[in-house]
């Protein structure tokens, strides 16, 4: 069963503030849902979001 996560349990798992999650969540940018107007979290589509910064190639300029 997928396990939901607060606003604040995200940003205490990442180290960042609320206004900058608000506004990833805006953007599309981390994977959310609304449920009755309230953001959440699902930790698997987190964990699969992270997952895919992990395989990503950084080129250096």
């Amino acid at each position: 069963m997928n396990n939901f996560l607060t606003p604040k349990q995200v940003c205490q798992r990442y180290g960042m503030s609320r206004w900058t999650l608000y506004k990833w969540s805006s953007e599309g940018y981390i994977p959310h849902i609304k449920i009755r107007g309230l953001l959440r979290f699902l930790e698997s589509e987190l964990n699969s979001w992270e997952e895919s910064f992990r395989n990503k190639k950084v080129e250096l300029i």
